[in-house]
Formats: structure tokens, C-alpha cells, sequence
């Protein structure tokens, strides 16, 4: 039936999502590549996805974590640091509206952000550009200031699209950003702009 509710994924043990990464290893040599964890949110499974990060370290083989640093410091310094690179997401700077808009507060965020930068861990920070909800002036300037103050090494932006819409639908949830259109080529300049203007590493992506 189209339409119809499905299960997808399955459960892994170590071993096995091990054995299903080790089948690509030739291409990872090849195109320099390697394994992101992604999600829903990885450090959720901190026990799980820190022990898969030891392990691919081990074999040699490069790992990425996508993750949105809302979790204690503890247990994500724990995930965190066995990456060989953080994507990490920050969709707000501004506590209020970072509240308004996901439901929790952005200070253990922006406090994991700053440990990892701290450290030296090779991050790359991604903003989802998302019209009328962080791109205002003052969204800008909030995001360049403060990129600028812990000296990020990289970011990325990363324009809003409706891809998640259709998602949502099948899934019988409401799509809250309906109607929201993508940013302007102009727009993404500007906040670039800006960005680069605090001393900032910048790319914009698809």
C-alpha cells in the first residue's frame, strides 16, 4: 500500500556493523572517505557509538560525528574526542529563541562546542540556514560574534530545504516549517559575509 508505515533499520552488534564498514574499506582507500555517524542523535548511544569510534580507530579507518551537542559534558567528550572530525550542528546562539524553537537550552551546546574548539578537535560548524527563524540581523551578528570569540576552525551553512516535508507526512506528524521557502542566493552571501568578516573559515553548502 503506498503510503504505509514501515519499519526500517535494525538492530547491530559491534561486530556486525564493523564486518558491513569493513566491506567498504577498498573505496575508503580509494576516495580517502570513511564512516559518519549521524542520526537522530549518535551520542544518545554514547556506550554503543563510543565503542564503534574505538574500534574504527583501531583498523585505521577515519570517522565523522554529526551530532547537535545537546547532551552532558561528560558523556559527550566521551563520544566526541574518538572522532577524527565533528560536524557539529548549531541552530542558535541565542538562548530564548534556541528554547522557542527546539524545547531545551543551548548552554551545555555552546559548552561542549567550546570544550572540543578547546582541545584543538578538528570541527567543522554546521548552521541551518532556515528563513525568518535564524537569519535575522541579529541572528547574523549573534553567529559571528560568538564563532569569532571561540575561534571555530570551520563552518558550514547549510541552506534550509523542504526535503523532510514529504517525511513528515507519511509519518503522520505535523510539518511545522511549511511554507518556508529557502534562503536567498543574496541572503546566504550575506551571512557568509559576515561570518568571514569575524575571521571565520566559511562554505556554504547545498
Amino acid at each position: 500500500m503506498a503510503e504505509a508505515r514501515q519499519i526500517v533499520g535494525r538492530r547491530y552488534r559491534l561486530s556486525e556493523l564493523l564486518a558491513e564498514v569493513e566491506r567498504d574499506l577498498v573505496f575508503f582507500d580509494d576516495s580517502g572517505g570513511g564512516v559518519t555517524l549521524t542520526g537522530g542523535e549518535p551520542v544518545s548511544q554514547p556506550a554503543f557509538a563510543a565503542a564503534f569510534l574505538e574500534a574504527c580507530r583501531r583498523r585505521g579507518i577515519r570517522t565523522a560525528l554529526e551530532t547537535c551537542g545537546f547532551a552532558q559534558p561528560d558523556t559527550f567528550r566521551r563520544v566526541a574526542l574518538l572522532a577524527d572530525l565533528v560536524l557539529f550542528d548549531l541552530k542558535q546562539v541565542d538562548n530564548e529563541k534556541h528554547r522557542l524553537y527546539t524545547g531545551v537550552p543551548n548552554e551545555p551546546i555552546l559548552s561542549n562546542l567550546e570544550d572540543l574548539v578547546e582541545r584543538g578537535q578538528a570541527v567543522t560548524v554546521r548552521i541551518p540556514v532556515v528563513p525568518g527563524i535564524n537569519d535575522t540581523a541579529a541572528d547574523v551578528a549573534g553567529f559571528a560574534a560568538y564563532l569569532g570569540k571561540i575561534h571555530a576552525p570551520a563552518v558550514e551553512l547549510l541552506p534550509y530545504h523542504s526535503i523532510g516535508e514529504g517525511k513528515y507526512r507519511r509519518l503522520g506528524l505535523p510539518y511545522k516549517l511549511n511554507g518556508t521557502p529557502q534562503p536567498a542566493a543574496a541572503d546566504l552571501a550575506h551571512f557568509r559575509d559576515a561570518l568571514t568578516r569575524a575571521g571565520l573559515n566559511v562554505t556554504v553548502g547545498d
